[in-house]
């Protein structure tokens, strides 16, 4: 039941990201396609290598150290998306990034996975994850219900306007729900059973790569001269990966709830921690967002 609902979020969740695509604001960002290429850069080749340098690092079980990459492989989503909508960073850059590694993660996924499973020699019947299931779930799952939302926007403008600021509050909701039956529910149920031992093992390693993926945004960005928007946005796409997608693949494609810990620990604080590095990048938001928050309106 929790595998359907996983699923289902992570579905909502990318139809969400749809609603909010302009082909205007793409074009203006690919013909200065520099700061995508870092952001892709960030994501594809410098997390993954944080990953396993933190596995080996902190020399974590071998389930929990392919958990590690396998989060580290997802790209970001809504999550990600949502916080540089926010604080008012470059969200035609994160959405961007989103989409375009959403569209690569068919293949680096698996890739990057199937590295993870022959490094930390991961036990079980599944050495492997198959490339093909694998990026056909991604396609159904994450890439059709982008096109969905691109679609319905493009010919339900005003229900698409009004849906969009609404289906970003209501992913969010759903996504804590999610994490806390995983959290919580007993192992007969779907639930994770993360035990306290579990949770102190992951833990530092996790918010090892959470903080050095987040700073990487920071530390490139401004060597390469882009500004504090751009870095805010580098920085969180590469700290706050589609958590949702790492269930799904650890859960249903690998089935092993061993493996899908680390991104329930990661869970646990990722939002937190982005909304930081966004405060303190930009620190006169904070008042901008807790009146935003006020004014809000679900219905007409």
């Amino acid at each position: 039941m929790l595998d359907v609902l996983i699923g289902t979020i992570l579905s909502l969740i990318m139809f969400s990201i749809g609603l909010s695509l302009k082909p205007v604001n793409f074009r203006r960002l690919f013909n200065s396609p520099g700061v995508l290429l870092l952001g892709l850069a960030l994501q594809l080749l410098v997390l993954p290598a944080i990953a396993f340098l933190t596995c080996y690092l902190f020399k974590l079980s071998s389930d929990f150290a392919v958990g590690v990459v396998v989060l580290a492989a997802c790209p970001g989503g809504l999550t990600s998306n949502f916080i540089s909508f926010l604080f008012r960073a470059n969200t035609t850059l994160a959405v961007s990034l989103t989409i375009c590694n959403t569209f690569l993660s068919m293949l680096t996924i698996p890739l990057i996975v199937n590295m993870g499973l022959s490094s930390f020699s991961a036990g079980g019947e599944l050495s492997q994850l198959p490339v093909l299931p694998t990026a056909v779930s991604i396609f159904l799952i994450v890439l059709v219900p982008v096109g969905c939302g691109v679609l319905f926007r493009a010919r339900r403008q005003v229900q698409a306007k009004f849906l969009q600021p609404r289906l970003r509050w209501l992913s969010i909701f759903l996504l804590a729900v999610l994490f806390s039956l995983k959290l919580l529910a007993p192992a007969s149920a779907g639930g994770s059973n993360l035990s306290l031992a579990e949770l102190w093992e992951i833990l530092p390693a996790s918010l090892l790569v959470n903080a050095a993926a987040l700073m990487s945004g920071l530390v490139f960005g401004r060597a390469i001269g882009f500004g504090r928007n751009a870095q805010l946005t580098l920085g969180v796409e590469a700290g706050i990966q589609n958590t949702s997608l790492a269930f799904l693949i650890t859960s249903v494609l690998l089935q092993s709830e061993q493996m899908l810990k680390p991104s329930l620990v990661y869970a646990m604080f990722s939002f937190f921690t982005a909304a930081l590095y966004g405060i303190w990048l930009k620190p006169g938001m904070l008042k901008v967002l807790l009146r935003e928050w006020k004014e809000l309106k679900f219905f007409p």
